[in-house]
């Protein structure tokens, strides 16, 4: 929220300057979400949610917020030995409240992350083949795209979603995939980030529901068995022999959802 400062007189200048220049700070949480897919093959992301008010008025629900969501691929590494694939997490799914507006306005690659393309087109736009280390954060925007509601089989329906724009191209790997460039297992992608990527977003329309990053893990799926409700969820693909598998994991819900029927669910917090 912002802050609008008057101050009257030059007594109180000293007591207050510091008030008044005070940025607001993000609130954060962490989760790490672990799986299984098809194999049975383990899997895990983590995921950093930065939340930061940026108007509005939230008990009238109209505050605005800046979301960022940092995920990074933590399966570990299946090397050339396994005979499986490395899982390349090419999804990332939360809920926001009804009437909320979500706009998502930037992607970065950060600094100490591998690009990794074997020559390809993401979006029209050619990424030539070659192997970098990321020195310093790198905007990659058109790579991702925003979605909107989202089914993730038995994980249920989230309102929204961030994915690849083209399937499995520039997908996550877990960092032990590459080492100083050198694929350390079977990568079945022509484009992955070994490391971290960070999406921005901007939310509008917020009210008490959503007021922090810990908000996030009361706002849940869409379930016909409220126990079965989740707040994050990743997919992740060409796992498995010859990368032909593919599988959602998800994080149980804080509060879950009171059942209804499956077309009109009602969430209930406590």
């Amino acid at each position: 929220m912002q802050r609008i400062c008057n101050i009257p007189s030059l007594s109180l200048s000293l007591a207050l300057a510091s008030w008044c220049a005070a940025p607001v700070s993000a609130d954060l949480i962490e989760v790490d979400v672990n799986g299984l897919c098809p194999g049975p093959q383990a899997v895990s992301f983590g995921v950093k949610a930065s939340f930061t008010p940026t108007g509005g008025d939230f008990g009238a629900g109209t505050g605005t917020a800046t979301v960022r969501f940092t995920l990074e691929n933590t399966t570990g590494l299946y090397d050339f030995a396994s005979g499986v694939g490395n899982p390349i997490l090419t999804g990332f799914f939360f809920n926001v409240p009804p009437g909320t507006s979500v706009a998502y306005t930037e992607a970065l690659i950060l600094a100490g992350s591998t690009i990794v393309s074997t020559g390809t087109v993401v979006g029209g736009v050619p990424v030539p083949a070659g192997c970098t280390v990321l020195a310093v954060d790198v905007p990659q925007t058109g790579w991702y795209q925003l979605q909107g509601s989202s089914a993730t089989g038995q994980f249920g329906i989230f309102t929204n979603g961030v994915t690849t724009l083209e399937g499995v191209k520039a997908g996550l790997v877990d960092s032990e995939t590459y080492s100083a460039c050198v694929a350390q297992g079977q990568v079945y992608s022509p484009l992955v980030v070994a490391g971290r990527v960070q999406y921005s977003l901007d939310l509008g329309n917020l009210g008490t529901t959503l007021d922090s990053a810990t908000d996030f893990l009361r706002l849940c799926t869409v379930r016909p068995d409220p126990d079965d409700a989740s707040s994050f969820a990743g997919k992740f693909q060409a796992t498995g022999p010859d990368g032909e598998e593919s599988c959602f994991i998800g994080e149980p819900c804080a509060v879950p959802t009171a059942p209804a029927t499956w077309g009109a669910i009602k969430t209930t917090y406590r």
